[in-house]
């Protein structure tokens, strides 16, 4: 006798939730109903795409554009970003270069191209949730080096040392939660690390150019053993447009090609042809990131002023990661605490780091000044009041 069994999901797709976008949801439901909230919780760009951006956009619907793409990206969007790194000293060749689905779709295509399954790949947490996620879908072995609260969640770098049989590692400067950005001599060590120990490099470099200037050295700065990801939703302004790219060694661009043939054909065409127009709006960009700068400062010197005032003050990105630890052990619940109170929104840091988050929140101030400001001063009188 046939016995009928449902349908069950594959293990490797049980990776954890992202906390965060529920808390987006439950701040998209209180202002629904008239709530004002304050978004600290979300890592977006408040600036709009450039007009020259969007006006492109519109004029490249009317034209008869070829609807796939070559499957590494259009060659004039990967001459622009080739030209965009020899500005910075950095010379790469445009064939090095792939148009992906955002910065995921370059994640997913390096994981595939570099490592097997069973490879152990190291992340330092505090970290961007995906990475974890997905490492662990992809059935390898994810190991992460921790970093404390009792030094305020500063990540060490040199503990990569103490790990054995290690094939990938994954770094971003400026960190995404705490904004950390590794000096050049700690970019130095894990460059050379890895290459002495035949570990593949990856480095996260989506926040590049927003933060303190001078502060932000590719990895390529060392030599080409190395993966660069970047995307053009953070500093460039094209959130929602998923649009990425990773600058590969070109003993893997065959294989990158293969892969992104069969997995995603090609990236959106209107958004490759549109992004050309990104790098005429440079001072745009730099207007923005005046912004964030301005941001930092007032966050900085208000929660310098309360009881949090142990969190970090990186000079990139637009985060800041606060430690908790002296008054929280449940960093979920004093996120809804806050929203509910407030209409601030905040990040738990259990997104970010599944042992220690529980004693951070991670604040992005990444909105426009009046709205900064204004969330922050609520946010400062609440811990006031509470602490």
């Amino acid at each position: 006798m046939n016995i009928k069994k449902n349908y069950i999901p594959s293990n490797r797709s049980s990776v954890d939730s992202f906390y965060v976008m529920d808390v987006l949801a439950k701040a998209k439901e209180m202002e629904a109903i008239g709530k004002e909230i304050f978004h600290f919780e979300l890592g977006e760009p408040s600036p709009s795409t450039p007009k020259k951006i969007t006006d492109e956009a519109k004029r490249l619907i009317d034209l008869d554009l070829p609807g796939y793409t070559p499957s590494n990206g259009i060659h004039e969007l990967r001459r622009k970003i080739a030209q965009y790194y020899l500005k910075k000293n950095i010379r790469i060749n445009s064939d090095q270069v792939f148009i992906t689905t955002g910065s995921s779709g370059a994640f997913l295509l390096s994981f595939l191209t570099c490592f097997d399954a069973g490879d152990k790949v190291v992340i330092f947490n505090p970290s961007y949730p995906a990475y974890r996620n997905i490492l662990k879908s992809l059935n390898l072995e994810v190991v992460e080096i921790e970093s404390s609260p009792d030094n305020d969640f500063n990540i060490d770098l040199t503990k990569i040392k103490l790990q054995k049989n290690v094939r990938g590692l994954i770094v971003s400067s400026p960190n995404n939660p705490n904004g950390q950005i590794f000096s050049k001599k700690e970019l130095k060590f894990i460059y050379s690390f890895c290459e002495e120990n035949n570990i593949v490099l990856i480095s996260d470099e989506i926040y590049h150019g927003i933060g303190k200037k001078n502060n932000f050295i590719s990895m390529q700065t060392f030599g080409e053993k190395c993966l660069i990801i970047n995307s053009f939703s953070k500093f460039f302004c094209m959130p929602g447009w998923r649009l990425g790219w990773i600058v590969v060694p070109n003993s893997f661009i065959e294989n990158f090609l293969k892969l992104s043939q069969n997995l995603f054909i090609s990236t959106n065409n209107i958004a490759q042809f549109s992004a050309i127009k990104a790098f005429e709006c440079i001072d745009e960009f730099e207007k923005n990131n005046k912004m964030y700068n301005e941001n930092r400062n007032y966050v900085y010197k208000k929660l310098q002023l309360t009881k949090w005032n142990k969190f970090s003050m990186s000079e990139g990105g637009f985060y800041t990661y606060i430690n908790l630890s002296e008054f929280e052990s449940d960093s979920v619940k004093i996120v809804r605490k806050i929203l509910d109170e407030t209409g601030v929104a905040l990040t738990s840091g259990v997104d970010f780091d599944k042992d220690n988050g529980n004693s951070a929140v991670r604040l992005s101030f990444s909105g426009n000044k009046i709205n900064v400001k204004n969330g922050i001063d609520k946010l400062v009188e609440w811990i006031n009041n509470n602490y």
